[in-house]
């Protein structure tokens, strides 16, 4: 278990009268035996593609889902092959469990929950569990509505209003502080000994939270060279405190391009963000191949759901 670490660098010391089972470090009791693997990916489908092979690759008891909880008795028909994934998608379309259109949630979660039924075959002790607030993905819905009118009305009139912005990004974070919070109670009541906990890119959140609980946690990230977009920068910068108004603006100038030049002109998401990190990244082009990005449109959506 040496490739488990609890925090940074640091001195620790066990605690004779709990259990050898638990010691000190940085003033909480950490658990040895009860561990905890968070795999932190963009909202990408290749990324969550790259999740699912790393999943059949590792041993753990439960598996937790960063899906809304209302999903969770759907999901656990799917995993014991109760429901087809076409049934799964319909019934939760009719029940209006995930914000329409669910397509661009479901473009990135479908691997996951395609593979489902394989992972519980590969293990069949294994529990599965659904820990994001339900709330927030409401809220999280609405942010990104907010931020769909705030890009078009820009596009259209050539006039940024800053504190817009600034604002809706600020609500929604302070929204997501909150949600975290519930969710890192979730991941700690329904997790086993050995766990597997996919997440977005709050992964560092979650491990710092679930360490205060002393849970024992490693941090994987799926993508090693990921870069985040302009609006993820400014919402990093803004959790950090104010940004300048002119910071923010070249911010979100720089997501006007991404979104009229990249988003819209692009197939899909994927293809979208690794073109865009190619003309615009280039510490990153030599690990990209242009070839691959124009193959990228293949992971279109059918429409036979």
């Amino acid at each position: 278990m040496r490739s488990w670490q609890a925090l940074p660098l640091g001195n620790h010391q066990r605690i004779p009268f709990l259990s050898r089972n638990f010691y000190t470090f940085g003033g909480y009791i950490i658990s040895e035996t009860m561990a905890i693997e968070i795999l932190a990916a963009p909202n990408l489908r290749t990324s969550y593609m790259k999740m699912v092979k790393h999943l059949r690759e590792l041993s753990y008891d439960s598996l937790l889902l960063n899906f809304p909880e209302n999903l969770e008795p759907l999901v656990r028909e799917l995993v014991e092959n109760k429901l087809s994934y076409k049934a799964f998608i319909k019934e939760v379309r009719k029940q209006k469990l995930v914000p329409e259109p669910i397509d661009g949630w479901r473009y990135t979660a479908e691997p996951l929950l395609k593979s489902l039924e394989d992972l519980k075959l590969r293990r069949h002790k294994m529990e599965c569990y659904c820990y994001k607030d339900t709330n927030y993905t409401l809220i999280s819905a609405d942010v990104a509505s907010k931020i769909a009118q705030l890009t078009l009305r820009a596009s259209i009139t050539r006039k940024i209003d800053v504190e817009d912005w600034k604002n809706i990004l600020k609500g929604g974070m302070k929204h997501k502080r909150e949600a975290l919070e519930k969710e890192v109670d979730s991941i700690h009541e329904k997790s086993s000994n050995e766990c597997s906990c996919p997440s977005g890119l709050d992964g560092e959140q979650l491990e710092r939270c679930l360490i205060e609980r002393g849970r024992r946690v490693k941090l994987t990230n799926i993508e090693e060279s990921y870069h985040p977009t302009p609006l993820e920068i400014l919402e990093e910068r803004l959790a950090k405190g104010d940004v300048p108004d002119e910071e923010a603006e070249g911010l979100i100038v720089d997501h006007l391009e991404y979104i009229k030049n990249y988003i819209l002109t692009s197939k899909n998401r994927d293809q979208a963000y690794y073109q865009w990190v190619y003309d615009k990244v280039p510490s990153l082009r030599p690990k990209i191949d242009p070839e691959e990005i124009r193959h990228l449109d293949v992971l279109l959506l059918p429409n036979d759901i």
